[in-house]
């Protein structure tokens, strides 16, 4: 069957996440009722192959899984409840440290073979013994050395792409699912924020929790403006391993504070 025009999701979002070693024998578990009311809503707000623009009444989102390796891969059916629109499958991530769903791949045929670890294609019976990123690309790491040191540098490449002479490089950084959610409830796809984004040539980052696995690398902290006094802002970054290299997947900016907050702990 045709494969649906996927937002070509790279960093783990297209998450062309490159594999960790598939499990000897990988597993997946049916998806909690509230698990699956979360994937549920990223696929039904998702711009991958434009499922925020479909009717929700035309779909429903069933048989949601959760990777047993870990509980940051999930995979959902979306059947069909109308002629116009065809049934799919979805592949989503959760970032760690969180309980919303990111959709990473939506189609038809092939779903997630071009951007999930091997271990997480086999445990969904994504497709054939060739599906799954793991031939070809750079592992992604098992474990982070240093989880905070590697999300503070990745958030200061952030910043530095994010001056004009930098619009390619950001281009590449950023997942063709990215997503910024602003304090005021406003958000942007990749293509809108690459349109209109901020520019940070004073930056500090302060990074209060790290946490990394199966190719996703979740930051959070408080980031602030040397030029800007009294707006200290709490923020998340999610990164994702794609295609041997990382991408920044998605980026929420909470309410501003005048002091600067006591770090935060994530249990």
């Amino acid at each position: 069957m045709k494969r649906l025009p996927a937002l070509a999701v790279a960093g783990a979002i297209a998450l062309g996440i490159a594999a960790t070693p598939a499990l000897a024998a990988p597993k997946a578990n049916k998806a909690t009722p509230a698990q699956l009311a979360a994937m549920t809503k990223a696929v039904q707000s998702s711009p991958v192959a434009g499922m925020n623009t479909v009717p929700t009444a035309n779909y429903a989102v069933r048989n949601g899984m959760v990777y047993a390796g870990s509980s940051y891969w999930g995979k959902v059916s979306i059947a069909s409840r109308s002629s116009t629109f065809q049934g799919a499958a979805a592949v989503l991530v959760r970032p760690a440290g969180g309980s919303a769903w990111t959709v990473v791949d939506v189609g038809t045929s092939d779903v997630g073979c071009g951007v999930a670890p091997t271990g997480v294609a086999a445990a969904f019976k994504l497709g054939g013994a060739n599906c799954g990123i793991g031939n070809g690309f750079t592992p992604a790491p098992q474990t982070l050395a240093n989880p905070t040191l590697t999300g503070y540098q990745l958030t200061m490449r952030f910043f530095k792409y994010l001056n004009p002479q930098y619009q390619a490089q950001l281009g590449t950084f950023l997942a063709d699912a990215f997503f910024i959610r602003r304090a005021n409830n406003t958000g942007a796809n990749k293509a809108q924020y690459l349109a209109n984004h901020p520019t940070y040539n004073d930056a500090v980052l302060r990074v209060d929790n790290a946490n990394y696995g199966e190719g996703l690398l979740t930051v959070s902290g408080v980031n602030w403006q040397t030029t800007l006094p009294n707006n200290y802002v709490p923020v998340m970054y999610t990164y994702a391993w794609v295609n041997g290299a990382w991408q920044l997947l998605s980026f929420a900016r909470f309410a501003p504070s005048i002091t600067l907050p006591a770090p935060a702990t994530v249990a």
